[in-house]
């Protein structure tokens, strides 16, 4: 990068927005845009934006969908059937295919912030969320379809 780079719009560092994910026992707002899973690539492109890459999954189907600099990804066989999102923040743990960034945003459940709320998390929500784990430490969150419903 040139000490006149930011003259070319092309060149210049792109910002990132912040995501809210705001769960409720009805639905998942994404900023402020409410979401149902399955969902489609579109639906989360109109959200997110472009994703960052889009990669093939070896001897699969499936492709993942990356926002680097978000923290998120989503892997699906069909761009129109997405049935969840993985929110990764420590990407340290090789989780596969996942974003170059770590997620940063916020993950409110009923109002209230995820570490403190998810045992509300009940099977009658349209929804699931579920932390990962590993090494005792949450490493990322995915939030989908809940199939029990």
């Amino acid at each position: 990068m040139g000490i006149f780079d930011f003259r070319d719009p092309s060149k210049r560092k792109k910002k990132t927005g912040s995501v809210i994910i705001e769960c409720d026992p009805k639905a998942i707002r994404i900023n402020n845009s409410s979401i149902s899973f399955p969902t489609s690539y579109n639906i989360i492109k109109n959200i997110l934006g472009d994703a960052t890459r889009i990669e093939p999954v070896m001897q699969t189907k499936n492709s993942v969908y990356l926002w680097d600099e978000l923290g998120i990804y989503c892997s699906s066989a069909d761009p129109e059937k997405m049935l969840m999102l993985i929110l990764v923040e420590d990407n340290r743990y090789g989780l596969g295919h996942q974003p170059k960034s770590n997620f940063t945003g916020t993950v409110l459940i009923d109002g209230e912030p995820m570490d403190t709320a998810l045992e509300n998390v009940g099977n009658d929500r349209p929804y699931i969320i579920r932390s990962v784990i590993k090494d005792k430490k949450q490493v990322a969150i995915a939030i989908g379809w809940n199939p029990g419903i």
